[in-house]
C-alpha cells in the first residue's frame, strides 16, 4: 500500500533517444520524492551514460520498468496525463498548467496508479499516446525557444507535484478533493476508478458489438474517440463501465455475433 500519493505516481518516458536524459529525469524524480519510472523502448537506459547522470538515483534508474509500447506502460493505471510542447488541434483549450495538472493527478492518486507521459526528445508524444490521456499539460516557456530539455521537463513536473503535496498534506482531508466521478455511489457496489487496460477492453467491445451491426471500421474509431474523449473530459468509474459491455453483449447476441473475446483494437476488422 503506498505510504503518499507520490508513490502512486509513474513518470513514463516515451522512446528516449539519449541516455543521459534518463538517468537526469531518474536523478530529478528521486529529488522530488518520486520512484516509479517507466520506459517505453527507451536508447541504452542503464549503461553509463545513464548511471552517469543519475548520480545518486540509481536505485530509480534500476528499478525502472521497460515495455515497449504505451499501452503497456499504462495498462494498469486509472489516469493517464501527457506533456505536450506543442497545442494539439482537437483539444488546444484543454492544457492545463503544471500545477493544475499536479492537482489533479494527486487527487487520482488518492484512489490509483496514475501516469505522467513525457514523449521523445524531438517529436513529444505520439497522437496515439495523446489520445489516451485524460489530461494534457504544458509549460508556457518564453516565445524565443519553447521547448526545455526533457529532463528539465520532468524537474518542473515532479517539483510541482511535491510542492502541491506538500502544501495539501498540511491541511484537513476534504471531501471534495476526490475526483468527480467518484463522488457517486452505487445502491449495490462499490466504486472504483477503472485501469485504462479496463477501459481499452470497454471500448473493444463497443467496437465489435458496432462491427457486427455493420459500422465501417472508420465509423467505428471515429464514434469511439470521441465517446472516449467524453469520458476523458467527465471521468467513467467501475460500474458504469459495465453499462456498456451489458449494451453490447446485448447487441452480439441479438444478431447472432458470437461473443467477445477480449480483442483490444476496437477499429479493425
Amino acid at each position: 500500500m503506498p505510504s503518499s500519493p507520490l508513490d502512486n505516481i509513474h513518470i513514463v518516458l516515451s522512446h528516449t533517444t539519449e541516455p543521459m536524459n534518463i538517468g537526469a529525469a531518474a536523478r530529478a524524480m528521486k529529488t522530488m520524492g518520486l520512484s516509479r519510472l517507466v520506459l517505453i523502448r527507451p536508447k541504452d537506459p542503464f549503461g553509463e551514460r545513464a548511471r552517469a547522470l543519475a548520480h545518486g538515483a540509481e536505485d530509480v534508474l534500476e528499478a525502472a520498468r521497460v515495455v515497449l509500447d504505451h499501452k503497456a506502460a499504462i495498462r494498469d493505471v486509472v489516469v493517464a496525463a501527457g506533456t505536450t510542447a506543442r497545442p494539439r488541434e482537437l483539444r488546444r483549450d484543454a492544457l492545463l498548467s503544471p500545477t493544475e495538472l499536479a492537482q489533479r493527478l494527486l487527487e487520482h492518486a488518492a484512489e490509483g496508479p496514475v501516469a505522467l507521459l513525457f514523449g521523445t526528445e524531438r517529436t513529444g508524444l505520439t497522437n496515439a499516446e495523446i489520445n489516451d490521456c485524460r489530461y494534457l499539460s504544458r509549460i508556457e516557456a518564453s516565445s524565443a525557444h519553447t521547448s526545455l530539455n526533457l529532463a528539465q521537463a520532468v524537474m518542473v513536473y515532479a517539483w510541482e507535484l511535491r510542492r502541491v503535496y506538500l502544501e495539501q498534506s498540511g491541511r484537513p482531508a476534504r471531501p471534495g478533493r476526490r475526483p468527480p466521478e467518484m463522488r457517486v455511489n452505487h445502491p449495490h457496489r462499490s466504486t472504483r476508478l477503472p485501469t485504462q487496460f479496463e477501459l481499452d477492453t470497454m471500448y473493444a467491445h463497443l467496437g465489435a458489438a458496432m462491427a457486427a451491426i455493420g459500422y465501417r471500421p472508420e465509423d467505428r474509431r471515429k464514434f469511439l474517440t470521441y465517446l472516449k474523449h467524453l469520458h476523458l473530459r467527465a471521468g467513467i468509474v467501475n460500474w458504469e463501465m459495465q453499462i456498456y459491455h451489458l449494451l453490447a453483449r446485448k447487441i452480439l447476441r441479438a444478431v447472432g455475433a458470437p461473443p467477445f473475446q477480449g480483442e483490444t483494437d476496437a477499429g479493425d476488422d
